[in-house]
């Protein structure tokens, strides 16, 4: 499961707040450089086909099916620095396409 430190809530709340349809935020995994999985996050108007949906703290947290796996065991953190840090991934991500599963 994501976890979203009560910076995070906060950050993502106030972007909600000013965002007309935006319904919650979409957390995906994507190919990083040298295998590794880089995490990229928009707000999302509502759920798409597939999509697992939890709610952390009044968040609602939208995980499409291919990074369901990339995500379990994440801690999202918003610095002080003003931008989103993702921490404590449990485990090496399979690259897509090598049919490799955690």
């Amino acid at each position: 499961m994501i976890t979203l430190t009560t910076s995070a809530v906060a950050a993502v709340k106030v972007a909600l707040s000013r965002a007309a349809d935006a319904e919650g935020v979409r957390v995906v995994a994507a190919a990083g450089a040298h295998q590794g999985v880089r995490y990229l996050m928009h707000l999302e108007n509502a759920a798409r086909d597939g999509d697992t949906v939890i709610e952390l703290a009044g968040v609602k947290v939208f995980i499409d099916g291919p990074s369901r796996a990339a995500t379990q065991g994440i801690r999202i953190d918003f610095a002080a620095s003003g931008g989103f840090v993702v921490e404590d991934h449990p485990a090496p991500v399979a690259p897509a396409g090598s049919g490799l599963r955690h």
